[in-house]
């Protein structure tokens, strides 16, 4: 009787055991970034930060770093030396070092990217994300995190981080967790990654359920269709992208030829990068679905079980089904333009598509970073977008000139973070027609006409944007031809161009409302 009753106590502090070492998830951009930010706060002895991007929307993580470095926790920071083909943030880097962080950039041509989004703390807990250091990923992206505590796996992302500090190779063939890249130079084994991702598509019995920003990387596409071939359910959840688009969409429309079901979630955008199979494990993390993030990058990501935790995987099968249902059957940025004028309060009817719309702009707003001519007092209110670097192209004083005044304005119809937004590029996408300024390039065209000037009445104001056209490359230049993640454009502190297969970020305009916008969402 004794010894029963001892079996079951055992029993029970073996499930306690496992409970709390079950992985937490984080949910972006429902949670905010709180969670980290307690992360950070809880630290007494050590943290160490692994991050592709980090941009000055985050200076609260900065001044959380900097907090644990005044009382004597030991911060250290390898940031990407060159994301998407930019360069780091130097307001960042330098406000990390005047706090007392040690920052490192990544060690030249060691990879092509260390596109890692990690934190541990006190080698007893660590963060493993998909979402990098910017305002768009706390607030607009749909993005994952797994806090992790179980001491093999936070031992081993301490021990990557400290080869990857110096610089140093380090044999991953019997990871605990999953690794990029997938390759063997010098007789060491770098990383899983590939060979994990295969086997669990191909382990597949009844569905393959993934939320992701890429589908570039031919091998996996094939095991999907291979999956699909033999009666697997295939779902592919990313978020709208130009026509044309190689680093998604034509993927993704390949897929969906073979019998994939594909959707296309406008808000929040998907820059997550998670696949669920059976309903019963999933693997989640940094690592895209690109030749470049698996082969060439370091990445990392998580494979874990319903059964390990519960908790955590039945909140992210919710939140995925629930995007699932709130997205749409298809691509809204492949059709065609609205004809005629509309006015603006019908916009939302129209997401995605470009259109000319027509109204008074009764309020605006310059951020510094960015700023907006309103249509409506409401905060959902369409809006129209326009970038510093394009301040001194239109009308003086911007954005006060346009107050009051009736305009009409072409582009494509999109969402951010809930906002109903057209971006400009320039004044030839906006005229006004009730005698008010007239920019460069406008006279006679839009005033009280019916058509906008030249190739704005092609090609709509994001698309252009979207191509960087007359952006400075900062943060994305190089595009996937399987890496980090495509560049977009991006709010505050310059712009980058758009995704035509290169290798870098996903960069997306913005930040949170009601803070300084920042830029890429991320």
């Amino acid at each position: 009787m004794l010894w029963l009753a001892m079996r079951r106590f055992l029993v029970l502090l073996w499930l306690l055991s496992l409970a709390l070492a079950a992985p937490r998830l984080v949910v972006e951009p429902e949670d905010g970034v709180k969670p980290l930010l307690d992360l950070i706060a809880s630290a007494r002895e050590e943290i160490l930060v692994k991050m592709y991007l980090w941009t000055p929307s985050r200076m609260d993580v900065v001044e959380a770093l900097g907090e644990a470095a005044r009382r004597g926790v030991r911060v250290r920071v390898l940031l990407e030396r060159e994301p998407s083909g930019g360069r780091v943030d130097l307001e960042v880097f330098q406000a990390l070092k005047a706090r007392g962080v040690e920052v490192r950039l990544t060690t030249p041509f060691r990879f092509v990217f260390v596109h890692e989004k990690s934190l541990v703390v006190d080698r007893k807990r660590a963060w493993v994300g998909t979402m990098n250091l910017t305002g768009s990923s706390f607030a607009a992206n749909r993005e994952y995190a797994l806090i992790l505590d179980d001491p093999a796996q936070v031992a081993e992302i301490a021990k990557v981080f400290e080869a990857d500090w110096e610089g140093e190779r380090l044999d991953l063939s019997q990871a605990l967790l999953v690794w990029a890249p997938s390759r063997v130079l010098g007789g060491v084994k770098e990383g899983n990654a590939r060979e994990t991702l295969l086997a669990l598509i191909r382990g597949a019995q009844r569905e393959l359920f993934l939320e992701h920003q890429a589908m570039a990387d031919p091998e996996v596409e094939a095991a999907l269709k291979e999956a699909l071939g033999r009666g697997v359910r295939v779902r592919l959840l990313g978020s709208p992208k130009e026509p044309g688009d190689t680093y998604f969409l034509a993927g993704a429309l390949r897929l969906k030829e073979a019998g994939a079901l594909v959707r296309f979630l406008p808000d929040p955008y998907v820059h997550a990068k998670v696949l669920v199979r059976d309903g019963e494990e999933a693997l989640l993390g940094s690592l895209n679905l690109s030749a470049n993030s698996i082969q060439a990058n370091r990445e990392l990501a998580v494979r874990f079980t319903a059964r390990e935790a519960p908790e955590a995987f039945r909140r992210l099968l919710f939140v995925m089904e629930g995007d699932w249902e709130k997205a749409l059957p298809e691509n809204p940025f492949a059709l065609p333009p609205v004809e005629g004028v509309i006015p603006w309060q019908e916009a939302p009817r129209y997401f995605g598509r470009v259109a000319t719309v027509e109204g008074v702009i009764q309020a605006v707003e310059d951020r510094g970073t960015v700023a907006f001519l309103k249509f409506g007092p409401g905060e959902s209110d369409l809006r129209l977008v326009v970038f510093p670097r394009s301040y001194g192209l239109f009308a003086q004083p911007f954005p006060q000139s346009y107050l009051g005044k009736k305009v009409r304005a072409r582009g494509r119809i999109v969402l951010y973070a809930g906002y109903y937004e057209i971006v400009l590029e320039g004044p030839e996408e906006v005229g006004v027609l009730d005698g008010g300024p007239e920019g460069p390039g406008l006279r006679g065209e839009l005033h009280g006409g019916e058509r906008l000037r030249g190739e704005a009445a092609g090609r709509g104001g994001l698309p252009g944007l979207l191509r960087g056209k007359g952006r400075p490359p900062p943060e994305a230049q190089a595009l996937p031809q399987g890496g980090g993640e495509a560049p977009r454009p991006r709010r505050g502190g310059g712009a980058v161009g758009r995704p035509v297969g290169g290798g870098g970020e996903l960069l997306r305009r913005g930040g949170p409302r009601g803070a300084p916008p920042f830029g890429p969402r991320l």
